[in-house]
């Protein structure tokens, strides 16, 4: 049955008039107020923990960059690390090869270096590995002395 839309609006609507409006059980309405009212007053300790939790990230933040800035007069302009990467990329080796063997120092190495963005290249691997060697052959040296 194809009904054009006014017809279909005015059934609707001389439907709607037909209906009684019902009455509400008794302490209906106030148990729904009562119930809004609580939702509003937990929403405002939501937003006020909200705010909370954001002033606490900034003030994290700040503490954070003064630390970082505390100290102006390093040559590396407040950074932590002062020494160039390769030098303590090749402790880093060294003390690894003690703990563990050179491969694995070596394989370790690279991989710090490169989660760090200090892309090793061959020139760098060689001075990195020459390091590593000469330190353990110093170590050795030192240990057999003594």
């Amino acid at each position: 049955m194809n009904t054009p839309p006014d017809e279909f609006d005015n059934s609707v609507e001389a439907q709607l008039a037909r209906l009684q409006p019902r009455v509400a059980v008794d302490g209906l309405r106030d148990a729904t107020l009562g119930r809004v009212q609580r939702e509003l007053r937990s929403s405002r300790w939501d937003r006020r923990l909200g705010r909370v939790a954001a002033v606490l990230l900034v003030v994290g933040i700040g503490m954070n960059v003064a630390t970082i800035n505390k100290h102006p007069a390093l040559p590396t302009g407040g950074r932590l690390a002062a020494r160039p990467a390769t030098e303590s990329i090749a402790e880093l080796a060294v003390t690894m090869a003690d703990a563990t063997d050179i491969t694995t120092a070596s394989i370790y190495s690279r991989h710090l270096a490169a989660l760090h963005c200090f892309p090793i290249g061959g020139q760098q691997a060689n001075a990195i590995q020459h390091e590593v060697d000469r330190r353990l052959s110093s170590a050795e040296s030192d240990g057999k002395e003594g």
